[in-house]
């Protein structure tokens, strides 16, 4: 290995029946991070001869239009390079049983894809080549862009999508939202020279990390991945997600959809980062509130009352920030009653928190679920992938079990009681008017919980 690498071995040789002993998920086998500030992950999980590659790259979208540029950098990144034509670039991922494909969201590029093992070292290198120098040219270029433009009008007419975007004003405000939310316009007029201002800010080494989990050497993976990748530029510095600030709770914001059948309610409420030592307390008190099929609104709404057909509550998490989120999709003739029962599950959280049985049965639920989730090498991967994003360990998924149970059941009362306050929820709803009447709050728009 080359210098300028930190490198940090996990168990690399007693791994495999150290976690099998306790039923824990897998220790990572390796974490280095090379001189230009690539991060690589590398777990041996000899299944099949096959092995997961996720790359994550995080940027911040400073102005209107980054996160559209970005999204068009991703659907062009794999399609040929500076010095390979897209069907070069295709036919030599194909000759490997290799595939893969990239994305953006508001706050990070990904490249998700596997190859047979014995390709690994040579599909690398067509990564290596792919973000060092994608083709951007116009005729590469103008059908993509065509495409991302279509497909996000598409989607801007979908419920969820009206809530979601709806609901990122809710909680940050109009300057946010116009950052973090990609338009048809912006994705239509994105330039070649845009795409390259963007590949030179936004995709660089620093801060990225390569995780590959499957049959693999670790030792030898590594000095294949420093070789192929140590001279990818790190990129500006400070190129890292903002931290989203809190948000206030209040009225939800009525987005109309006339003739609407369905009402569709999103609630949020700031909450602890993965991050914090309080998030096994409250990631167990939202299941014993929403967020398993045993869970009390899923036991009142769905199969008492019967108002909603897809609901539940989770915990959104992004580098530095977690939100508690609430949704529910119910028949716009049960929107208001809907609303009631979402309120009366959040107040007895407090007035009666959760108890004993709840919390066991929540835990393993929690481990189980985790560890069912986690059992293939192509989803290992991308857990891991996605937890590194938001800061923590490598090891994190290896020390979930031991984490859920060495949580009190008076830690996971206090976790109900300070954050399920109805009070501190904002939303939104989106149904017809007729569906919201009776909760407006006179002609601002608002509606109340």
């Amino acid at each position: 290995m080359t210098g300028g690498a930190a490198k940090k071995l996990l168990g690399y040789g007693s791994r495999p029946e150290a976690s099998a002993g306790q039923g824990r998920l897998p220790l990572p086998d390796a974490d280095l991070t090379l001189g230009n500030g690539l991060r690589v992950v590398v777990c041996s999980a000899p299944v099949v001869p096959l092995v997961e590659i996720r790359l994550t790259v995080p940027y911040a979208a400073m102005a209107p239009g980054e996160v559209a540029h970005c999204q068009l950098l991703a659907e062009l990144l794999l399609r040929g390079t500076a010095h390979r034509s897209a069907d070069d670039h295709d036919a030599a991922l194909a000759a490997h049983g290799a595939t893969l494909d990239a994305s953006a969201d508001a706050r990070k590029i990904t490249v998700t894809g596997h190859t047979m093992a014995d390709g690994l070292p040579a599909v690398l290198a067509l990564l290596a080549e792919a973000v060092g120098g994608p083709r951007l040219t116009e005729e590469a270029v103008a059908p993509e862009r065509e495409r991302l433009a279509r497909r996000i009008r598409l989607a801007t007419h979908q419920p969820a999508a009206l809530a979601q975007h709806a609901l990122l004003r809710r909680r940050y405000g109009e300057e946010r939202a116009a950052r973090w939310q990609p338009t048809p316009e912006q994705a239509a007029a994105c330039t070649r020279d845009d795409l390259a201002r963007v590949h030179a800010r936004h995709l660089g080494a620093r801060n990225a990390v390569l995780v590959l989990v499957g049959d693999l050497e670790p030792e030898e993976t590594l000095a294949s991945v420093t070789e192929l990748f140590e001279a990818w530029q790190p990129g500006p510095e400070g190129d890292v997600p903002e931290v989203p600030p809190w948000f206030p709770g209040g009225p939800l914001r009525h987005v109309d959809r006339p003739g609407a059948v369905q009402s569709v309610i999103r609630l949020a409420a700031p909450a602890l980062p993965r991050t914090d030592p309080g998030y096994p307390a409250l990631h167990l008190a939202q299941l014993v509130f929403g967020g398993s099929f045993a869970s009390r609104l899923v036991a009142r709404l769905r199969e008492d009352k019967g108002y909603a057909y897809q609901l539940g509550s989770g915990v959104e998490s992004v580098p530095g920030a977690s939100t508690l989120m609430v949704e529910a999709d119910t028949a716009a003739e049960h929107t208001v009653e809907a609303l009631a029962v979402i309120r009366e599950e959040l107040e007895r959280m407090a007035a009666d928190p959760p108890s004993a049985r709840e919390i066991d049965a929540a835990r393993s639920y929690a481990a189980g679920s985790t560890a069912t989730a986690m059992s293939t090498p192509g989803a290992l991967a991308s857990g891991l992938a996605n937890l590194l994003h938001v800061g923590v360990g490598a090891d994190w998924l290896h020390n979930w079990g031991p984490l859920l149970d060495g949580v009190s059941h008076d830690q996971v009362g206090e976790a109900a009681r300070r954050f399920f306050r109805p009070a501190d929820f904002t939303g939104v709803v989106v149904a017809d008017e007729r569906a919201v009447a009776p909760l407006r709050n006179g002609a601002t728009g608002e509606v109340s919980l």
